[in-house]
């Protein structure tokens, strides 16, 4: 039963082309008239099983959509339809697989484990604008960005500072969770004073902030932040955090020419080998023949694997490489 949008994301991940998934839907009731039938007031909620043809998933609107062939159900077999899959449906889905693979298996335990931890709540401001977003295990969900409408005169008006802060925190007020961690960042002073404003204000949200220094403000001061790992006791277990440091680290191993790999190839050669201790891969990549052969074989000398996000910083810098990547126990060379 999906219930964030992080299982949203973990269910993309898991359902293939070729899986039969059952689940409560809305169909076109087949016992109404042709008049009726074209009327949404015709659709009929039904339990559906089809044989998955493609799986997308929608980031800005937090949806998943499941498409495919009717198999099973009171009518339309052989149409086709297509599953719309939202964090706040509250139906359970049923995923069945000829053959589940180890690491299918594994990433919905983590999505099981990682649904019990909180989320952490960014607000990146500076004296102009402020910018909230979420960290989820799927990557950074941009919320809003709050303007202080300071003019040149007004810059040190106390009164349209505290407007301006007091805008920032009904809307933390509105969208954080009480166990949710909360993070103020940015460049300058203005991250001290909404947390001095909150302290007084809000003491409750603002019990165990976390204020932190970066160069830049907005998104980009989000990002910064993670890559930094200065978050990292706070969100220890956190997807995002995890990947992006991974993948930090075999950029800095290939700067220095030392225990890494990358591209297809390379990594192949290094899996015939045995020199791979931690094989990094894009969840586009895993979806091919070749990407799925690779991580098998990963598993198979009992190397460790991470599957990176591509909708992500993290996961983009590693596309540019290839898609793959590996931390290696020795030095390997062709040749």
């Amino acid at each position: 039963m999906p219930e964030t949008l992080d299982d949203i994301w973990h269910l993309y991940n898991t359902i293939q082309k070729g899986d039969l998934v059952r689940a409560l839907t809305y169909r076109t009731d087949d016992s109404a008239t042709d008049k009726i039938r074209t009327k949404k007031a015709g659709k009929k909620k039904m339990k559906l099983g089809i044989r998955v043809e493609e799986v997308r998933f929608h980031e800005f609107s937090d949806r998943l959509r499941i498409h495919g062939v009717i198999e099973e159900g009171p009518q339309d077999k052989g149409s086709y339809h297509t599953f719309n899959v939202t964090a706040d449906n509250q139906d359970k889905i049923s995923i069945i697989k000829e053959t589940w693979k180890s690491f299918e298996l594994e990433r919905i335990k983590e999505a099981v484990d990682q649904s019990k931890q909180g989320l952490v709540f960014f607000v990146c401001l500076d004296d102009d604008v402020a910018t909230l977003a979420l960290l989820r295990q799927s990557g950074v969900q941009y919320i809003a960005d709050i303007e202080s409408h300071r003019s040149g005169k007004q810059y040190a008006s106390e009164n349209v500072e505290k407007e301006y802060y007091g805008e920032i925190f009904s809307l933390v007020k509105e969208q954080k969770s009480d166990d949710t961690p909360l993070v103020l960042l940015g460049p300058g002073f203005a991250k001290d004073h909404l947390c001095n404003f909150g302290k007084e204000k809000y003491p409750k949200i603002c019990a165990s902030c976390m204020v932190q220094n970066t160069g830049n403000a907005g998104l980009n001061g989000i990002h910064e932040a993670i890559k930094s790992g200065v978050i990292e006791h706070i969100a220890k277990e956190n997807r995002v955090i995890y990947e992006t440091k991974l993948v930090e680290t075999l950029f800095e191993e290939i700067k220095k020419d030392g225990l890494a790999s990358y591209g297809t190839e390379e990594v192949a050669y290094c899996l015939e080998n045995g020199a791979i201790d931690h094989l990094l891969i894009l969840d586009t990549l895993v979806r091919t023949p070749e990407g799925e052969n690779l991580l098998r074989r990963s598993q198979e000398q009992q190397s460790q694997f991470t599957i990176i996000n591509s909708m992500h910083d993290a996961g983009k810098k590693l596309y540019g490489i290839g898609g793959i990547g590996a931390l290696l126990r020795f030095h390997i060379h062709k040749g």
